[in-house]
């Protein structure tokens, strides 16, 4: 956007209008409770502080915080706070919580704005806390105003991360500002502004060269020449300016400034013990060289001001000119008067590093990283450790720092970094066995499956659990150990190996039963319920059901909430598992209520979730869709509660023909269900996209899919997902006639139906041996088959199942010429898919009762035929075109279209001109009018 001539820019600034207005709207808006996270990101010099400070004069209340890193987890927030959080409110240990609370609470009062100011300086606990305000909350007038470098920001720096969720959040790059270099005009013009009558084209040329557009630069190259009063020479960089300028200072002034360069930034009272005489730091202050901040210096103590370089790069450049000896000497003293005073220890720790002296700061970094995590920063915490584990001396104290490794395992784990958690313990657990310690290698295996499980290496984390198992056994914590065999039985029950899942619950409950103390109710009811469910997958379903509700009951009498969720996920799952399809519906129902009564969100989130599949299997589609979006719908949704919902929406909206929408779904869905092993889900979305393929026309596709997902149901024990979807595919291979795999399909059903003997299983066997028949032309047996598994079907009311037996039941009773009966099975699976919303399915029985040269219209219920003209205002119609369009193309009248549209619409019996369509292609009434 191009400034207006007449514009003026406020506090001076020049090309900076359009980025100036951005902001000025974001504070006009505040007021109305508009606010959020804004980011300003520019090169070192670029004129972010400038940009913001021009903005914010004489606004509503203004907290301001950043700068070069005070040592303190969440610093420059507490430093925007100042005397706005008491110290108790911060010192309860949910330090997050209070610095939003208390800025909501001041947003309350008034419209407030917060500048931070060198976020790429910034702790990680501190980017965190932004983070929650990347999505603005509603009606809070809190606008937070971020600034950075973006020359300074390596790969993997947490604002990278911060900058990205803020452009994918809704509105989101819109409050994103990037300032670029100014351009030539507006970079002589300030040039000219410093120099005045100095600025010969020469010198302005030779400043924007070595300047690059960058306001700072351009300001500081001007005023050395204006300083040295020689036009003729310009600094070759701004380094050399800032030394040039502070050069000409007192011998005072210039040491002053050295420490100030060292210590980034400095309270005036620690300048005074240093020994700083007076007069030359307000030669400083004079010069221009440093300004003073007030309010709370590093350690968040009030009352005193700091001291600071004008620009950073002012310090940066006085820093770098300094001998190597001297800057060690300062940081020492810097660490002993900053450790005297009782500074933040990764502060004095920070100094005593670059003083070389690693003895006197490795201990600050452990030190500093105790604190951090007493606040939950984490990451801070893990990074303070690794500083200090490279400063470690070799063969030096081995047992401090093995429990430093252990510890940086336990921060790495708790922010995410399950690589640098994972090599941590594995050296502590190589340390631990080397030394036979047996008691804690058992506790160290188990934090290791965890990570393993975090990072989806599952190979590797039953590993560490049967280490963990191992260990706890010889060290006599049975229940320890029962508790880890259970956890790796689950794994395998989900990966669908049932047999080694059983092994492991039993050799847990002989854990149980030898513990030397009474193993707690909750392990046991766990135990119970993991057995339950494992059973009724293997066919002992009465049993499983059993165990399960006994467990649940356990779990209910313990009081343990979490428990019991899962305990009632398991209980819900056992009967689905023997396709008692409305108990199963009650407990999923029943977990859902529990879990949302008792405050446990996530559990909540996966028993709606899981409610999905039994809502599909029973015909239940509309609420299936809406149960999964509002899954979807749910940030703090479990991601594996995210991945089911997507998986059964994808599913369903495939066996509804919407084909593209349903491969998003179901194609991220599958992607996780690989990763996760979670076999059951792989089936169903494996299937659907199978489904999606085929409708689209790419038999290849659909081919190698249901090839693959055939050869993993029979490599798997996993029997009830595989149900529906083998009988599908058998379905599929006989009308390829691709006989092989429609017998290693014939197979996978036949071992499901005689492990479980559940009715819809044994109905999947009977209608896949029917195709088998139908392809080998045995037309009356195949029908008989399909009978068989329709009365099967019928104990167990599936009617997606259901519809398409009816399907192949009626084309086989038309090719054994009981024609009556086939329709009458047609007529059936139309009505059924009709009322599913299944339009691929109700399309295929009308082309079958065509195929009989039956009268579709009477057979399905249509009040009345379509004329010729009907159907050609139809068939426009459903070619996207408005009455005006379609008035034009036949040559009528828009007023008789309407007419020809409002018949149309009686005879069909529909209610909109897409419900007519959809209506219409089920009929094929698009292809036959009267």
């Amino acid at each position: 956007m191009k400034r207006p001539a007449e514009e003026p820019e406020a506090g001076g600034l020049l090309g900076r209008w359009h980025e100036q207005s951005r902001l000025r709207e974001a504070l006009a808006r505040l007021r109305g409770g508009d606010g959020g996270l804004w980011l300003v990101e520019g090169d070192a010099g670029a004129g972010k502080t400038a940009l913001v400070e021009s903005v914010l004069s004489s606004r509503p209340r203004v907290l301001r915080g950043g700068g070069p890193g005070s040592g303190v987890p969440y610093g420059p927030l507490r430093t925007a706070l100042g005397g706005h959080m008491p110290a108790a409110e911060a010192a309860r240990g949910d330090v997050p919580a209070a610095v939003g609370a208390a800025f909501e609470r001041l947003a309350r009062e008034r419209p407030t704005v917060v500048f931070l100011d060198d976020l790429q300086w910034a702790d990680a606990a501190t980017l965190t806390v932004l983070g929650d305000w990347v999505a603005p909350p509603a009606g809070l007038p809190l606008l937070v105003i971020g600034a950075y470098r973006s020359d300074e920001l390596p790969r993997g720096h947490p604002v990278r991360d911060l900058r990205s969720r803020l452009r994918r959040a809704p509105g989101g790059k819109e409050r994103h500002v990037r300032l670029r270099p100014l351009g030539t005009e507006d970079s002589a013009l300030l040039v000219r502004r410093v120099l005045g009558d100095a600025a010969t084209r020469d010198v302005v040329d030779s400043v924007l060269r070595r300047a690059r557009g960058l306001p700072f630069y351009l300001e500081e190259l001007a005023a050395a020449v204006a300083e040295s009063g020689n036009a003729e020479v310009v600094p070759e960089s701004v380094s050399d300016a800032v030394v040039q300028r502070v050069s000409k200072l007192s011998e005072p002034a210039r040491a002053v400034a050295q420490v100030v360069a060292v210590s980034g930034a400095v309270r005036l009272d620690v300048l005074a013990e240093f020994g700083a005489p007076e007069a030359a730091v307000e030669e400083l202050f004079d010069a221009g060289v440093l300004v003073e901040l007030p309010g709370a210096g590093p350690s968040g103590n009030g009352g005193t001001g700091e001291a600071a370089f004008r620009h950073a790069l002012m310090g940066e450049a006085l820093y770098a000119a300094t001998p190597w000896a001297r800057r060690r000497r300062l940081h020492a003293a810097l660490a002993q008067a900053l450790e005297v005073r009782g500074e933040a220890p990764a502060l004095v720790a920070a100094h005593w590093e670059k003083a070389h002296e690693p003895a006197r700061a490795r201990p600050l970094l452990l030190a500093a990283a105790e604190a951090a995590c007493q606040v939950h920063a984490y990451r801070d915490a893990k990074d303070a450790i690794e500083r200090a584990l490279a400063l470690w001396p070799a063969g030096a104290d081995a047992a401090a720092r093995l429990r430093a490794l252990d510890r940086l395992g336990e921060c790495a784990e708790r922010c995410g970094e399950t690589g640098a958690a994972a090599r941590a313990w594995e050296e502590v657990a190589a340390a631990y066995r080397a030394t036979e310690n047996h008691a804690e290698l058992a506790r160290v295996a188990r934090c290791l499956a965890g990570v393993y499980e975090l990072a989806d290496d599952w190979p590797r984390a039953l590993a560490a659990r049967f280490v963990a198992v191992e260990e706890f056994t010889r060290t006599g914590r049975r229940a320890e150990a029962a508790a880890e065999r259970l956890a790796a039985a689950s794994h395998l029950h989900s990966a669908g190996d049932l047999t080694g899942a059983m092994r492991l619950v039993r050799e847990a409950w002989t854990d149980i039963d030898a513990a030397a103390l009474p193993a707690s109710a909750g392990l046991r009811a766990r135990a119970m319920g993991v057995e339950g469910l494992i059973r009724a997958k293997l066919g002992d379903g009465a049993a499983g059901i059993e165990l399960t509700r006994k467990a649940l009951d356990l779990a209910l009498g313990s009081g343990l909430d979490s428990l019991t969720a899962d305990i009632y996920y398991l209980y819900a799952d056992a009967l689905e598992q023997r396709t008692d399809y409305p108990a199963a519906l009650d407990a999923w129902t029943d977990a859902l209520t529990f879990c949302r009564t008792r405050g446990l969100d996530a559990d909540a989130h996966v028993c709606l979730a899981c409610l999905t599949p039994a809502l599909r299997h029973t015909g239940q589609w509309d609420r299936a869709l809406q149960a999964g979006h509002e899954v979807l719908a749910r940030d703090d949704a479990p991601e594996v509660a995210r991945m089911v919902a997507a998986g059964e929406i994808g599913l369903v909206l495939a066996n509804r023909g919407t084909t593209a929408l349903a491969r998003r779904h179901l194609a991220r869905a599958a992607a996780y269900a690989r990763v996760h092993e979670l076999f059951g889900l792989e089936i169903d979305t494996d299937w659907g996209l199978a489904r999606a393929d085929a409708l689209d026309g790419d038999d290849t596709g659909a081919t190698t899919r249901l090839r693959e997902l055939t050869a993993r149901c029979l490599a798997r024990e996993e029997h009830h997902y595989s149900v529906a979807a083998l009988r599908w595919a058998a379905t599929y291979f006989a009308r390829h006639e691709l006989r092989g795999d429609l017998g290693a399909c014939t197979d996978a059903l036949a071992r499901i139906a005689a492990a479980t003997g559940t009715a819809e299983a044994t109905a999947a066997l009977a209608h896949a041996l029917a195709e088998s028949e139908l392809l080998e032309g045995d037309a009356r047996r195949a029908a008989d088959r399909f009978e068989r598994a329709l009365a099967l079907l019928g104990a167990v009311a599936l009617p997606p199942e259901t519809a398409e037996t009816q399907l192949r039941a009626g084309t086989a009773l038309a090719a054994a010429g009981d024609r009556t009966k086939a329709v009458e099975r047609l007529v059936g699976a139309h009505h059924t898919a009709r009322s599913l919303g299944a339009r691929p399915l109700a399309a295929t029985a009308v082309r079958e009762l065509e195929a009989l040269g039956e009268d579709v219209r009477r057979r399905l219920g249509t009040t009345a035929a379509l004329t010729r003209r009907e159907g050609e205002v139809l068939r426009l119609v459903a070619a996207g075109l408005t009455n005006a369009e379609i008035a034009a193309r036949l040559f009528l009248s828009t007023r008789t279209v309407d007419m020809h549209v409002r018949n149309l619409l009686a005879k069909l019996g529909c209610h909109t001109r897409t419900e007519a369509v959809r209506r219409a292609e089920e009929l094929a009434v698009l292809t036959t009018v009267a």
